[in-house]
């Protein structure tokens, strides 16, 4: 492997690694009182980016706007500092803010939200300006039919495919399934591009998280009933160390319910994973309890790359996930400040991002 294609933005994320907030740091902010919760906060590395952003009171909404311009920030330091085949790897890794984007203003529309005046709405990762497409027109529309007529390549001939099947369902899954699919299909083909080395870690980072979608998607279809048959256009065609087309996984598909899937499922890692949070899920049936565990052992593997600071595209990969992980964590503490929600309770919104390796 050449290192000298990553010693640029080696060095630049190595410079950076420091800011990233320990476990005891973010312990510290979902303790500390709602009063000092912004001073708390400001006395990390996000001081410059919620100053800049005239953040002068625990608002949630305000410091989600901040936090998630200096998610865009770090995107783009990885960007242009890369070239080639690396680059366009990373630029997908990008645009996959700007599906979720496309994947929120859908779930909004599909409640009957219609949002007015052209603004990007607050809550869009910033990605508009890179990308030269305006997804936030979407949620101007009157419908999701004539909303998805707006959109431009490649957004609206991946959901004008599947348009005719939401319209008899109205799944929103079908068009978020279609999406996903898309997104995944350019990143793996980028990937084919990249050096044998790279392309081995690339591939384990991505296959751990599309599994992860996968198992989502199958307890998701689990809890809403959905058939057996309609479950499996839902998964998306990769599997990585689980494979839902296998005959090992017939008796957990045809499950009457999410807890007998699980119990079903051949023996794995994922398996116990998710067997820990059974017990939280039954308490009120909730997915959430699923999803944190699984996101805790997509950061184990993540870290596991990140060990001993290889100079490889795996360093850049694993610190942006970390950032937009430790992000999404700032976003709930911040939440559950505004709402006056215990701490207890909060460490239950939390990934256990806390950087060490």
């Amino acid at each position: 492997m050449n290192v000298s294609k990553y010693a640029y933005v080696y060095t630049r994320i190595r410079a950076r690694m420091s800011d990233l907030l320990n476990e005891r740091r973010l312990r510290e902010l979902v303790e500390t009182r709602k009063e000092d919760f912004l001073t708390s906060l400001m006395d990390t590395g996000y001081k410059e980016v919620l100053t800049k952003a005239a953040v002068t009171e625990v608002n949630a909404r305000k410091i989600e706007k901040a936090l998630k311009e200096e998610l865009i920030d770090q995107y783009l330091m990885v960007i242009r500092s890369t070239e080639g085949a690396i680059r366009d790897v990373f630029e997908v890794f990008l645009r996959r803010l700007e599906v979720k984007n496309l994947k929120a203003a859908i779930r909004a529309k599909a409640a009957g939200f219609i949002g007015t005046g052209g603004e990007t709405p607050a809550m869009f990762f910033q990605v508009e300006d890179f990308f030269k497409r305006r997804i936030s027109r979407f949620a101007e529309a009157d419908s999701i039919e004539s909303a998805i007529k707006q959109l431009e390549t490649p957004y609206r001939e991946v959901l004008e495919e599947v348009l005719p099947e939401y319209e008899k369902s109205k799944r929103v899954l079908i068009l978020e399934n279609a999406l996903d699919e898309e997104i995944a299909r350019d990143l793996l083909n980028r990937i084919e591009r990249l050096g044998r080395g790279d392309k081995e870690i690339v591939r384990k980072i991505i296959g751990t998280e599309f599994d992860i979608v996968n198992l989502m998607t199958f307890l998701r279809c689990k809890s809403e009933g959905i058939t057996e048959e309609e479950m499996r256009k839902y998964f998306l065609p990769y599997a990585y160390d689980i494979d839902f087309h296998v005959d090992a996984m017939k008796d957990s598909i045809s499950a009457e319910n999410v807890s007998s899937a699980i119990q079903l499922m051949p023996a794995s890692v994922y398996k116990e994973v998710l067997t820990g949070a059974l017990p939280a899920y039954e308490a009120d049936k909730s997915l959430i309890p699923f999803e944190l565990a699984l996101s805790q052992y997509f950061l184990i593997t993540i870290k596991s790359i990140l060990r001993g600071y290889p100079i490889n595209i795996g360093t850049a990969i694993a610190f942006l996930y970390l950032k937009d992980i430790e992000i999404r964590n700032l976003c709930s503490i911040a939440v559950c400040k505004e709402n006056g929600i215990p701490a207890e309770e909060t460490m239950k919104m939390v990934y256990d991002s806390g950087f060490r390796v």
